[in-house]
């Protein structure tokens, strides 16, 4: 008669997670003893699954014989960081910021000289005149809220320089072309940790971006809402502010 496999967690493995959970909080080698007074399990039991940890390179032991985390680790966690799904974790958050202002959201990221987003979400309410993000369509950094999101980060000279380079077309008569007026704004936007556009691209269309940051702290998309706001100064832009500013947030902690 075939035996059943075992149901429920299999013990040697949690016993062997446990022992790389005691090393991550410890932050440095240990000896056998210190590995069974922590643990309480018998010296033989730690000593058989080091030697199993060992040969799959996640633990490593020294020649004074103390133990510690092994660089096989690292690399699983490049792997697992490389096979998240970004765009299709952010649609999520784009469906409920969108659900949450009835309006248009959209995320975007730097692509040389310019901005791009590559997805959008508009609410499907039937109501009204409807906005549609532009996707896949290279932006410019200066005349839109993304675009200065991305800038503020890049040092004054770097933007200046940047400017010089590709320019600054006025596109709408609320365009800012004024280099130091815009490095004016670009110290707002550090401060105030989000980035609006007053028509600035699009005559009638206001939008706020704020930042998404990667697992390293680097900023890498900038999430925004887009819509036929009255004015950046109403309550209902502030709301679309805070919204969206703390849809970025939960996007980057996700």
């Amino acid at each position: 008669m075939k035996k059943e496999e075992p149901k429920g967690p299999v013990h040697s493995v949690g016993k062997a997670m446990e022992l790389l959970e005691l090393f991550f909080l410890w932050r440095k080698p240990m000896s056998l003893r210190q590995i069974a007074e922590a643990t309480q399990y018998p010296k033989s039991t730690i000593h058989s699954l080091l030697s199993t940890l060992r040969e799959y390179g996640v633990v490593v032991q020294e020649e004074s014989g103390r133990y510690y985390l092994g660089a096989r680790l690292y690399e699983y966690g490049c792997a697992a960081i490389s096979s998240w799904d970004a765009p299709a974790l952010a649609h999520q958050h784009l469906e409920m910021l969108a659900a949450k202002l009835d309006a248009s959201t959209f995320i975007s990221l730097p692509e040389n000289d310019y901005v791009i987003s590559f997805d959008r979400c508009t609410p499907n309410n039937g109501s009204g005149y409807q906005v549609f993000p532009e996707i896949g369509t290279r932006l410019p950094l200066h005349a839109t809220a993304q675009g200065k999101l991305f800038l503020s980060f890049r040092p004054d000279a770097e933007v200046l320089r940047l400017l010089e380079r590709v320019g600054m077309t006025q596109f709408t008569p609320h365009t800012i072309t004024d280099p130091e007026r815009f490095l004016a704004e670009l110290r707002d936007i550090r401060r105030f940790g989000y980035a609006v556009e007053d028509g600035e691209y699009k005559v009638g269309l206001r939008t706020v971006a704020a930042p998404v940051y990667d697992y390293s702290g680097s900023v890498k998309y900038a999430v925004g809402t887009v819509g036929l706001f009255r004015r950046t100064a109403s309550a209902e832009f502030q709301r679309a502010i805070d919204l969206t500013v703390a849809q970025a947030r939960q996007l980057s902690a996700d």
